[in-house]
């Protein structure tokens, strides 16, 4: 289907190196996508260790910074029997509106909460939603680090589909991680996706097939960071306090990074420190057992299973950490998708640019499906859909 083309005039952020905040702040970032903070938990010192307590890892009761109340709270058990915290809400006349079930699967280091405007907007349309918390994260149960990859990601799905949506079509919208995941779940469970998946949208995510691990300080020290991530992060878990007196050493910092990673425009400070909960939500030994994997994925052999789903691409022309190129790759093996660049945005573009992300996800759920859907993406082949700053 057609490409949003943009301009992004503005310049990409740039790294810094500035003694102990640069330090932290390299630390801090790294964590956004699974690096290791051993810099700044070395510089907490010993004024910040006593405080340590204060600013320990957000309890998993409080990492939904977004208040939804849901119509229904499910315990949902994975294959290898994770608990998984889903939601689900189902506005009154769905059931014989036709309407499909959009399933919004959220981010590395973030949860539920970060489809906060988007779920809001579906369910005030009348689309009923499932939202839930990824094994490891939010209000799931934490379940063997082994078991941290995106093909079980993928079995998850299936396990929420199964036990929310056992009938009918599905809307599958991913950020990040989670377009990973319905990669995964595409690749896996061929035949359902082709029988009921009537939608996917994939945001700010790639396939692999390259180092995932970009934080923009060089190709050598972001190789670096993925080895050592693991173990290093292992080990600091281990250290009560740890995590939390790197937090209480820089506060500022600890935006800066959010601010930098996360998004390409100058953000509230408020949803800094949104962000920031949900990402310090995420105990270090789930990051370092997601960082290598997200760093060699290569799930391109699941694509072919999308081919015929009408799909959407979303990017921001500022994401950092899984820049335009390989939303550019999504499209070139799914060849009828939409792809839409929105220019000037980072990573977690559904939080930044929200108006622009929904109508997007709106544009997907009233495509035709069927003969009208091809004969659609046919005429649409290499048009151009602007999408306005």
């Amino acid at each position: 289907m057609g490409r949003t083309d943009t301009n992004p005039s503005g310049k990409e952020p740039t790294t810094r190196s500035a003694g102990r905040a640069a330090a932290t702040g390299v630390g801090l970032a790294a964590a956004l996508i699974g690096g290791v903070a051993v810099a700044g938990a070395g510089l907490a010192g010993r004024s910040a260790a006593r405080r340590s307590r204060e600013h320990a890892v957000t309890a998993p009761d409080k990492v939904h910074v977004f208040p939804f109340e849901a119509d229904k709270v499910l315990a949902v058990p994975a294959n290898d029997g994770v608990v998984l915290h889903v939601e689900v809400d189902e506005p009154q006349g769905w059931a014989g509106s036709g309407r499909p079930t959009v399933v919004l699967v959220h981010g590395f280091v973030l949860n539920l909460s970060s489809w906060t405007h988007q779920r809001r907007e579906l369910v005030d349309a009348g689309y009923r939603v499932v939202s839930y918390d990824q094994r490891n994260h939010g209000r799931s149960e934490h379940g063997d680090l082994a078991a941290c990859t995106i093909d079980q990601l993928g079995k998850d799905l299936r396990a929420v589909v199964d036990a929310t949506s056992p009938e009918g079509d599905l809307v599958l919208v991913g950020h990040s991680m989670g377009g990973m995941t319905i990669m995964s779940f595409a690749g896996r469970y061929q035949r359902l996706t082709r029988d009921r998946v009537v939608g996917a949208a994939l945001l700010a995510t790639s396939a692999g097939g390259d180092s995932l691990v970009q934080l923009g300080l060089g190709q050598r020290f972001d190789r670096i960071i993925a080895a050592l991530g693991p173990g290093v992060l292992g080990n600091l878990s281990n250290r009560d306090g740890l995590w939390g007196s790197a937090r209480a050493a820089g506060r500022g910092v600890e935006s800066w990074a959010v601010q930098k990673y996360a998004f390409g425009s100058q953000m509230p400070k408020d949803l800094l420190r949104q962000v920031a909960t949900m990402v310090f939500g995420t105990r270090l030994d789930t990051i370092g057992a997601f960082l290598p994997e997200l760093d060699t994925l290569d799930i391109r052999e699941a694509l072919p299973a999308l081919v015929e789903t009408p799909v959407l691409i979303v990017a921001g022309s500022r994401d950092i950490l899984t820049p335009p190129a390989h939303s550019d790759r999504l499209a070139e093996a799914l060849p009828a998708a939409e792809l839409i660049v929105v220019p000037g945005v980072g990573h977690v573009l559904q939080l930044e640019r929200p108006g622009a992300v929904t109508d997007a996800i709106f544009g997907l759920l009233e495509r035709p499906h069927g003969q009208d859907a091809e004969r659609d993406a046919q005429r649409a082949k290499g048009a151009v859909r602007e999408e306005s700053a």
